[in-house]
């Protein structure tokens, strides 16, 4: 599955072969080692191809994650909702709550973990990360700009689209309740 989710397994792996064939080369002189070469080259490109060209389910796990970032960034609660299930209220609940109250200027995901649960119906995945944002408080009432707390979220399959279905951040104090 590493050789569809990353491009490195494939140009590691081709550098070593053609450098294993490049020494072969110029110790041997015999010209067949270009053809290896150059099958050796032709092979990684189609891996390359094939890794841009699938896409898994952990990416597309993280394209929803990395649509809500965006959403959040831009303070737009609507396209927020739309990575979120309908039927996962609280967490519709505490995006429109969060930005609401909050003006987001930066958010990031760093040291993503992602699990997919294909055993359950429809298939589950869990996401572990550490949420890093910026922003500013529209009452002037928390004093921090920064912000940094670990959040799994969990998601759900709903049709062809993977969508948050729940959340859990550490030390989470909403506003306003």
């Amino acid at each position: 599955m590493i050789f569809l989710e990353s491009p490195w397994p494939w140009l590691v792996l081709g550098i070593a072969v053609e450098a294993v064939l490049a020494v072969a080369l110029l110790r041997t002189q015999r010209g067949y080692l270009l053809w290896a070469m150059l099958g050796t080259a032709a092979f990684v490109a189609l891996g390359l191809l094939v890794e841009r060209l699938v896409v898994t389910e952990r990416e597309e796990v993280e394209m929803t994650l990395d649509a809500g970032v965006a959403a959040a960034k831009a303070n737009n609660l609507g396209r927020l909702l739309n990575c979120i299930s309908p039927k996962a209220t609280k967490a519709r609940y505490y995006a429109g709550l969060v930005l609401g109250r909050f003006e987001v200027e930066d958010a990031r995901i760093r040291d993503l973990e992602i699990t997919i649960n294909r055993l359950t119906s429809p298939p589950t995945a869990k996401a572990k990360f550490l949420a890093v944002g910026k922003g500013r408080d529209r009452k002037n009432e928390f004093p921090y700009e920064n912000y940094m707390r670990t959040v799994v979220v969990e998601l759900r399959r709903e049709g062809d689209r993977w969508l948050v279905a729940d959340f859990d951040v550490e030390d989470f104090h909403p506003p306003g309740r």
